[in-house]
């Protein structure tokens, strides 16, 4: 009985798969009726699981895993019920855009790691790589790989337009003391969902640690997070500044660390990738939950007079990350641009930390 169950899962697994991959090949009509054979397997799996008389401590927590991975997939059919018989192509024959995610598939990410894609995270792919394993402290590999000294912005693909992702707190809710939340990440059209961030934390402590998922995965995680940790002493402690660790395709996490520790507001905050620095510095120094702004920078020194580790830096003039705030009523919504021809490893390490900041001051205003 166990092994068919295995083989239950792993056929399931197959059919979610297999509808994204349809997808990104732009198989529309076999990836909407694969997304619909997936919704439908997972709807039976809940009702399998109801009316199973050996109770498990973990079957709530499965089943909103699998009610989260059916609205994934009865919202890919949206996406794709306007281009079904359209044939391939990025428009159907009414000129109308196709949405879909061509961030979520994990075979983009993994191009972005081999040395031939020339991208950023190739790059630190090979410094990390070489740290670990290299006998050498030095290598002539080095001698190949693009000088600090040229502007990162300057060597991205200006014909590529900017990512643009909509960033939403979808729910939240209290089991035994403790709170979920769930950050979504959408499309530029703001009604596809293509991550997710989920963390938890108690009323009396801050969160230390979240995962960052694409959705055509979940709930396989892409990139794990640590936060450093903080006490919950007063109301502003989810405004001060903490260190970030993401741990993703590398074997050492990106390690983000704020100029000073515990104080207001969390930036600046300064981290290295692929051979480079960048610091994350505040969106709008009258907002602190305002998305950060990114800038690379070459050469950082303690600011004269400053008694707190304030630091100055000749950060570029042109950014990376921006983001903005939306008002909806009452409701706050936050967007957040990438330039243009940043590689998609590099995107999300940058998405997740920003996203899991963002979370974090959420907790703030419960």
């Amino acid at each position: 009985m166990k092994g068919f169950e295995i083989n239950t899962r792993e056929h399931l697994e197959l059919i979610r798969s297999s509808a994204f991959e349809s997808e990104h090949a732009q198989l529309y009509d076999s990836s909407y009726m694969q997304h619909e054979a997936a919704a439908i397997a997972l709807e039976q799996e809940i009702e399998n699981s109801l009316a199973s008389i050996s109770p498990d401590e973990n079957s709530d927590e499965d089943r909103r895993v699998i009610k989260t991975q059916i609205k994934i997939h009865r919202e890919r059919q949206r996406a794709l019920r306007p281009h079904l018989e359209s044939g391939s192509g990025s428009e159907d024959g009414d000129g109308r855009e196709c949405v879909f995610v061509p961030a979520p598939m994990h075979w983009g990410a993994n191009g972005d790691l081999d040395e031939e894609s020339g991208s950023l995270s190739s790059v630190h792919n090979l410094l990390t790589w070489q740290a670990s394993y290299s006998p050498l402290s030095y290598t002539p590999m080095y001698e190949e790989l693009p000088s600090p000294d040229i502007p990162y912005y300057s060597m991205l693909d200006h014909s590529q337009p900017q990512t643009t992702y909509h960033l939403h707190r979808t729910r939240e809710w209290t089991t035994s003391g403790t709170r979920k939340y769930v950050y979504s990440a959408r499309d530029f059209s703001d009604k596809y969902s293509l991550y997710l961030l989920e963390t938890s934390h108690r009323g009396d402590n801050q969160v230390t640690a979240a995962e960052f998922y694409r959705v055509s995965e979940f709930p396989q995680t892409c990139i794990s997070i640590l936060l450093s940790g903080i006490e919950k002493q007063d109301s502003n402690a989810a405004y001060k500044s903490r260190c970030i660790h993401l741990r993703g395709p590398f074997s050492t996490p990106i390690k983000e660390y704020p100029d000073r520790q515990q104080k207001i507001p969390w930036s600046p905050r300064r981290f290295t990738y692929g051979g480079r620095r960048f610091v994350w510095k505040p969106g709008d120094p009258h907002d602190d939950v305002m998305p950060e702004t990114l800038y690379e920078f070459t050469r950082d020194w303690a600011k004269p007079g400053s008694r707190t580790g304030k630091r100055l830096d000749d950060a570029r003039v042109t950014p990376l990350v921006w983001g903005e705030k939306k008002m909806k009523g009452k409701v706050e919504s936050y967007t957040i641009h990438f330039a243009g021809g940043m590689d998609q490893v590099f995107r999300e390490i940058l998405l997740a930390s920003q996203m899991v900041r963002q979370v974090c001051l959420f907790t703030a205003m419960e």
